[in-house]
């Protein structure tokens, strides 16, 4: 008996023990530990490779954090100071003058100066993969080191929104030791809070805390991206603690929302993004005879499919413009659904008889957004109308293929706002020699319109530009050859360990605030 009361005792003391060091539930994933004494590391689930390689404009994708630009946008798509504290432009709207940030270095310890910035963007103006720079960043014809830390930029004409232009990817600065002779990245050598340390193929980048960083040092010391191609082995990995975060456009599908808002240990977020899903068009074939693409766009039921594809997560297309740049968007535009004029616009185009549409989906890209389902949709709708869709889910290198060759009618993608001003889409989509316009076969080609964009570029006064490009959307809602379904708000989750994970406009996370707890 006695013994049994010393068991009990010794049992109950331990009991304590355990509950006195933590040894309780904590659903929360939190713990007590001090965070000098939490392994800082972040594991990131995304649906693409940032990875993009030498010959890329910057080797990595921006959501890295490796790498910083002259300006930088906010949720309103107004340029920021980044690596330049200040702009201002001449009295005859010509000449840019960018002060940069001093005391800035590169991951390698070399200065950013103005030296460096101006061979950054004479590289990224004569980029092969950067498409049409004329339209993009003006027509430059010098680019002057003023001081050491004053750089200026002149072109032929007045370039009002050219703070926005170096904003991001258009911006992006590196050493010059990241650079070889063909003027490829040999190593992304940034100014960003995290260091590249290794890309692993088709699987992870990894990625250090920049001890040296300009700003506030980061606090995770490691951060890693994971490539996860499968929107539910993505899902799997948050769930069972392999990766921390799910993060990107895309990463999260909308029929996931649900699942991950019942869970505990993982906080659902939700961010309205600068980025639209399109259907674009071959204007060379089928869909020559604009009746049949205006057919197509009164035929699909945007609010249905945000409430139901979507699980309302998003929003009916406005317009070509994202409704993020709200000082640029035109409302009066948007598409509406009218199954009656549809069938009108078919019957006048096709008489009675029936015609084949092929309808091209990229796999990488339909593994990140409803694609397929939408499609599939697109198919019973357009049925009605003796428009009969054949599907067609191919590889990104196929489906670069077959637009290039324009063997195709219609395909679905997204395509984001990134300076937050018009003219990077229409110089891109509708501009005759704009570069998407041609790689994709739209062949869209309309005089008025490529005089607008032109005009809408150099414009000083911003009421006047802004007409401009109300006027070029307006067009756009009835020519093509792009045709909005929705707008993006994106799908992200972390488990709740992870602190201050949010993502920008542009669906980059503030890396350097983020904190394991």
């Amino acid at each position: 008996m006695i013994k049994k009361i010393k068991s009990l005792i010794i049992f109950m003391v331990l009991i304590l023990l355990l509950t006195a060091c933590g040894g309780h539930d904590n659903t929360s994933g939190e713990t007590d530990l001090p965070i000098e004494e939490i392994e800082q590391k972040l594991v990131i689930g995304v649906g693409r490779d940032f990875y993009e390689g030498p010959a890329s404009p910057t080797y990595l994708h921006g959501s890295t954090n490796v790498w910083e630009s002259l300006t930088y946008l906010d949720d309103q798509l107004e340029p920021m100071p980044q690596l330049a504290e200040s702009w201002s432009v001449s009295e005859d709207g010509k000449t840019w003058r960018f002060d940069l940030r001093e005391g800035v270095f590169f991951h390698d310890g070399t200065p950013f100066n103005a030296e460096v910035a101006a061979y950054n963007l004479e590289r990224l103006l004569n980029h092969p993969r950067k498409g049409n720079t004329k339209l993009t960043y003006g027509d430059i014809t010098n680019i002057e080191v003023v001081s050491e830390y004053a750089l200026e930029i002149t072109h032929e004409v007045p370039m009002p929104e050219f703070p926005r232009m170096v904003a991001y990817h258009d911006g992006a600065m590196f050493s010059l030791a990241a650079f070889d002779e063909n003027n490829d990245i040999v190593a992304p050598i940034g100014t960003g809070p995290f260091v590249f340390q290794e890309y692993i193929a088709d699987q992870s980048i990894i990625l250090v805390k920049n001890e040296n960083y300009w700003g506030n040092t980061p606090i995770l010391e490691e951060v890693i991206f994971a490539f996860i191609a499968d929107p539910n082995t993505r899902l799997a990995a948050l769930q069972s603690g392999e990766v921390d975060a799910l993060s990107d456009v895309g990463a999260v599908m909308p029929e996931q929302a649900i699942i991950i808002e019942e869970n505990n240990d993982l906080i659902l977020k939700t961010k309205l993004v600068g980025t639209t899903h399109y259907l674009f068009f071959n204007q060379n074939n089928l869909f020559k005879d604009n009746n049949l693409l205006q057919a197509v766009s009164y035929a699909l039921n945007r609010q249905l499919l945000v409430d139901t594809v979507l699980e309302g997560y998003g929003i009916p297309g406005e317009s070509v413009i994202t409704p993020v740049a709200v000082n640029w968007l035109n409302k009066g535009v948007a598409p509406v659904y009218n199954m009656d004029k549809a069938r009108e616009l078919v019957e006048e185009a096709l008489k009675g008889k029936e015609a084949e549409v092929k309808l091209l989906l990229h796999s990488g890209i339909s593994s990140r957004w409803p694609y397929k389902a939408i499609a599939e949709i697109m198919q019973h709708e357009l049925s009605e109308l003796n428009l009969i869709i054949d599907i067609e889910m191919v590889d990104a290198g196929e489906w670069a293929k077959r637009l290039q060759e324009g063997n195709y009618d219609i395909t679905i993608g997204p395509f984001t706002l990134m300076t937050g001003e018009p003219n990077v889409f229409f110089s891109t989509h509708m501009f005759s020699e704009g570069n998407l316009n041609k790689s994709r076969s739209y062949g869209y080609n309309n005089s008025q319109v490529d005089e607008l964009i032109t005009k809408a570029a150099v414009e000083r006064d911003a009421d006047k530009r802004r007409e401009m490009y109300l006027q070029l959307q307006e067009i756009a809602s009835t020519e093509g050859p792009v045709v909005p379904i929705y707008h993006d708000v994106t799908l992200y989750a972390v488990n709740k360990k992870v602190n201050n994970f949010e993502l920008d406009v542009n669906f980059k996370p503030h890396l350097g605030m983020v904190e394991i707890k």
